[in-house]
């Protein structure tokens, strides 16, 4: 089997037409086939979830999270200083030669890269449609973590010879000092500063002409995200989109979905961002240019769920 331009294009909700020479090109270097599971295999990774669903003691924001944030932001920092190699800010958890969700299914793909190839084509959609279509000049990540997709959005803007300020932001410092490092590395126009998004700063200002995004990091929010939508809506950028689990969009009565529900629930991910966009909508706070789930994801949950939305 292979995932074609046309499948990665009902996944992103867009038309194959609307990708960029560099998204092509990008795709057309990579190795997009792989296998179905059988019977047994399937079972094997369904109860290797429940197994997980048993023993997992993670719990989202307790307070040990933090310093576990700081430790892994750290390692990528040093193992980064020590060799210059961009490849060592991939966060490490996205492992390499493991079983993915895709399109309702576990598939096992033949590339051992395949989920960090995807997220970069993915990447490339959002920067193509996101930030180069909308003339953008200042980009921020809230939740930045090791600049993983900020790097790739500077990379991009470089092809593009765009000229854009790229802004990332995390709640521990090993973060923010990895920002800062590629951004002198590089010399590139990136740099990282400390952003509590549980308890917004209010007294940062974003720049005019802004896309803001988040990857990932709501999620991490225990459901105390409220207070930051509230800060960007009053910043005013043009535009705004958020990558992150969201139970909402699953169906209990598949199994499939059920054990992501399952997981989702007990680690404690955010829960209610697209219920509560959705009511700043009606409330003619917001209006949402987009909501997809992209059929995309790690074997025990799909992390990448996409939300547009701009001011009113």
């Amino acid at each position: 089997m292979n995932i074609s331009l046309k499948d990665l294009a009902e996944n992103f909700g867009c038309n194959k037409k609307e990708f960029s020479k560099t998204f092509i090109d990008f795709y057309n270097s990579l190795d997009m086939t792989y296998q179905v599971l059988t019977k047994e295999s399937r079972d094997r990774v369904i109860l290797e979830i429940l197994n997980k669903l048993d023993t997992d003691t993670q719990i989202i924001g307790a307070p040990e999270r933090t310093d576990v944030w700081s430790r892994g932001w750290k390692e990528n920092l040093d193992e980064f200083v020590a060799t210059g190699d961009l490849q060592k800010i991939v966060p490490k958890f996205i492992r390499p030669g493991m079983i993915v969700r895709y399109n309702g299914d576990f598939i096992k793909p033949n590339n051992p890269h395949f989920e960090r190839d995807f997220v970069k084509l993915f990447q490339i959609y959002c920067y193509d449609t996101f930030i180069h279509k909308n003339c953008i000049k200042n980009v921020y990540e809230f939740g930045c973590g090791s600049s993983f997709n900020l790097m790739a959005m500077a990379e991009l803007s470089m092809l593009s010879k765009t000229e854009i300020e790229f802004h990332g932001s995390d709640f521990v410092e090993s973060s923010v000092e990895l920002c800062n490092k590629l951004g002198e590395f590089y010399n590139i126009n990136l740099s990282g500063f400390y952003f509590d998004m549980i308890n917004p700063n209010n007294s940062i200002k974003i720049k005019e002409n802004s896309a803001i995004y988040t990857f990932g990091a709501i999620e991490q929010l225990k459901g105390q995200f409220e207070d930051f939508i509230l800060f960007l809506i009053k910043n005013k950028p043009r535009i705004c989109f958020h990558v992150e689990p969201t139970i909402e969009n699953y169906d209990s009565s598949s199994l499939f979905d059920y054990l992501q529900i399952k997981f989702h629930a007990k680690r404690g991910y955010s829960q209610g961002l697209l219920p509560y966009l959705k009511k700043l909508e009606e409330d003619n706070h917001i209006k949402i240019i987009q909501e997809k789930r992209i059929n995309f994801g790690s074997k025990f949950m799909e992390g990448y769920h996409l939300f547009v939305w701009e001011t009113k």
